[in-house]
């Protein structure tokens, strides 16, 4: 009997420029709008990020990006 190997496969798709909310907006807006990343309906998907993911989560990530980079820049952290 075969049996099937599974692989998981991590890669970095990039950082925010600062950690400021303004900055981490723009890059979650790029991320998650690819539709490698998110594969669903552009009509249910564009009101959902803009309307609830992008104002919540942009202040959250942005500060836990900014306790994170500790002066080091933020893709010396792998953030």
């Amino acid at each position: 009997m075969h049996q099937t190997k599974t692989g998981i496969l991590l890669a970095n798709l990039g950082t925010p420029d600062a950690p400021t909310p303004g900055a981490v907006k723009r890059y979650l807006r790029q991320f998650l709008s690819d539709k490698r990343v998110v594969d669903t309906s552009r009509l249910l998907w564009w009101p959902l990020l803009r309307g609830v993911i992008l104002p919540i989560r942009s202040p959250r990530v942005a500060e836990a990006v900014s306790v994170r980079v500790d002066g080091r820049g933020i893709a010396a952290d792998g953030v």
